[in-house]
């Protein structure tokens, strides 16, 4: 409705599959950037369960119609899934480790190649940046006490925050 997605459809089918208590820890660790390939890994396998990818980017309110109807290969999440597989328990933790060898070997070991390892490692290495910054300026461990707020600078929507607080419960 309005371009706000399917969120209450979203929500409900997250609630089936997230535990609450590993989906805050997740939360706190993103944003106070602890989060680990591991961490990505484990949150890439409860998104799956909640259908496809291109199923849930429909729900959710705020995202561009292009990405909305753009086709996400589930072949790439399994490529995605192989190659963190691929690595050590020390790598995933802390894939600065991973240097040109390792990559040869994570490649070899996830049926993929060196420039797939690259890119998986260079996106994360962003990512994790990325909700860091985002974690220092607001949310949880922010000074501010403002609402997060996205890309584009946009709040979360009121009714969106309403909803999520209901079903969530109180903090």
């Amino acid at each position: 409705i309005l371009g706000m997605g399917d969120m209450l459809t979203l929500i409900e089918q997250a609630e089936k599959v997230f535990e609450k208590d590993k989906a805050e820890e997740a939360a706190a660790k993103m944003l106070e950037g602890e989060f680990t390939l591991a961490d990505f890994l484990e949150q890439l396998q409860q998104l799956k369960k909640m259908g496809s990818l291109q199923g849930i980017m429909g729900m959710m309110p705020g995202v561009p119609k292009e990405m909305k109807n753009a086709e996400i290969p589930e072949d790439q999440v399994r490529r995605t899934e192989a190659i963190i597989f691929s690595m050590t328990a020390q790598e995933r933790a802390n894939p600065e480790l991973i240097n040109g060898s390792r990559r040869t070997r994570i490649s070899k070991g996830s049926g993929t190649t060196v420039a797939d390892v690259n890119r998986l490692v260079k996106q994360f290495a962003e990512m994790k940046k990325m909700m860091k910054q985002m974690g220092g300026k607001s949310g949880r461990g922010g000074k501010s006490g403002k609402s997060a707020k996205g890309p584009k600078g946009s709040a979360i929507p009121d009714e969106l925050a309403a909803a999520l607080s209901s079903r969530l419960g109180p903090r």
